[in-house]
């Protein structure tokens, strides 16, 4: 995906890595601000986990093991491609989970975020400053032309769905 040469299912699996990484250990896999440096060390660094002493972090080597599974570069050899989600949650890091309560959405959620009335309350997310989102602004002249040419893509989704019938 990161190459532009197309993606399969796969590529799902490198997101569950992603974010197992992340949720537990606080930043992404291959964080660096610089997005070329960032695609480089996605396409060719190996995940690397910080020292657990150093920075007074606890993680399982189960969890290493998974992560290191799903962030497989070669996404033949990756978990989960192969096994689909049989595979994943057959892995040691989930042996406490009783699998049968979670399909039956019994296993209550360890922590809900407090809800307020509010919705544009970020309490949960670090609010970064308008020259860390400059990426992610369109510029003005590109979203002029997005919106000159949006309506070549009226109907996608239903021309999309009925290839996918008459296939």
């Amino acid at each position: 995906m990161v190459d532009g040469t197309g993606h399969d299912f796969s590529v799902d699996w490198w997101a569950v890595g992603v974010l197992i990484y992340e949720m537990l250990i606080g930043v992404t896999p291959f964080f660096n601000r610089n997005k070329q440096v960032l695609m480089s060390k996605i396409r060719h660094s190996k995940v690397v986990f910080p020292d657990r002493a150093h920075y007074q972090i606890e993680y399982s080597d189960e969890l290493v093991s998974i992560v290191s599974g799903l962030l497989r570069k070669d996404r033949q050899t990756r978990m989960g491609t192969a096994g689909g989600s049989d595979e994943i949650i057959s892995h040691p890091w989930f042996k406490d989970i009783d699998k049968e309560k979670l399909l039956r959405k019994e296993i209550p959620a360890p922590w809900i975020p407090e809800k307020t009335g509010d919705l544009a309350n970020s309490n949960y997310f670090n609010v970064k400053s308008g020259e860390e989102l400059a990426e992610t602004i369109i510029p003005s002249a590109n979203l002029k032309a997005i919106r000159q040419n949006q309506d070549q893509f009226n109907g996608f989704q239903q021309k999309t769905d009925s290839y996918r019938n008459n296939k």
